[in-house]
């Protein structure tokens, strides 16, 4: 399960299942801004021994491993938080791989779109199982000013996170589905002057690891947020139970939302309308074409 206090207990390890440079180097500099050590630990690929990164004007060298299993078992135990960007078909076969072979493993989030529905819903179970968060798939990540950034979450250049003033603890939490949406708001909180306490993005696809409703109780026991916002869309029944968390007063703290999607029913009768348009002008054009003839 998502505890953030947690989060905030000594320098999370992370191991990178899959290489993507940017997002990668973008968790490198959080660190190095931060003023915290490389989370990044090591990278699960082929191809090479090592990558070259960036740490602040020196470079650094994060090695690679063909596996999990040939992780050396002390780098293994260092091991908190996984980041998945492998494939959308790996994404089971490695992530159980990291629940069964990372002994301290605490979380993850998983980057990839296009999931089989099956292998996420395996996901939730596993994770769910050994009591493990897991974010996505189609997430962006977790972040925690100043101490943890799994992911492209705040944005994937040095100066997005600059601007979003994300080595800066506060009081407000952010959430979405939409990974996109999840760094627009943490713009919006950073230019009305306040800060994160921390921001995550569910997961774009249908069946997520980590629900609204887990978040928003992750908010509720975390001892600096004060404000949840939560960007939600139509589909599904996370809204239903967020509005029942409410009245049962099991969420305390103040709540900004915005439910997208209505303006859908406008856009979805002005198509069929102009479809019907357009159907009976072509109509109309070829019963005057045979009139004519």
């Amino acid at each position: 399960m998502l505890d953030i206090q947690q989060t905030l207990l000594g320098d999370g390890k992370i191991l990178a299942i899959g290489n993507h440079t940017a997002i990668i180097q973008s968790i490198l500099d959080f660190n190095f801004i931060s003023k915290k050590k490389p989370s990044i630990v090591g990278i699960v690929a082929t191809g090479r021994k090592t990558a070259r990164f960036f740490f602040g004007n020196k470079e650094i060298l994060i090695p690679f491993y063909e596996s999990i299993s040939s992780i050396p078992e002390y780098t293994k135990k260092e091991v908190i938080y996984i980041l998945n960007l492998s494939s959308g078909r790996r994404v089971l076969s490695s992530t159980k791989s990291a629940l069964e072979l990372l002994p301290h493993l605490q979380g993850g989030s998983i980057f990839a779109e296009g999931v089989p529905e099956k292998h996420a819903l395996e996901v939730y179970r596993l994770s769910t199982d050994k009591k493990i968060f897991m974010l996505g798939p189609a997430s962006v990540g977790l972040l925690v000013p100043g101490t943890l950034k799994l992911g492209a979450i705040g944005g994937t250049e040095s100066k997005q996170l600059i601007d979003s003033r994300l080595f800066q603890k506060g009081d407000v939490a952010v959430m979405s589905s939409s990974g996109g949406m999840t760094n627009e708001i943490i713009r919006i909180v950073a230019q009305q002057k306040r800060r994160l306490s921390f921001a995550l993005s569910f997961g774009g696809e249908r069946f997520p690891s980590l629900t609204p409703k887990e978040a928003f109780l992750a908010a509720e026991k975390d001892h600096h947020t004060k404000t949840i916002v939560y960007f939600g869309e139509l589909g599904g029944t996370d809204e239903y139970d967020l509005v029942a968390l409410l009245q049962e007063k099991k969420i305390t703290k103040q709540v900004i939302c915005y439910i997208a999607g209505v303006i859908a029913d406008i856009f979805m009768y002005y198509t069929i309308l102009r479809s019907i348009f357009y159907y009976f002008s072509i109509a109309g054009t070829n019963i005057s074409n045979e009139v004519g003839e």
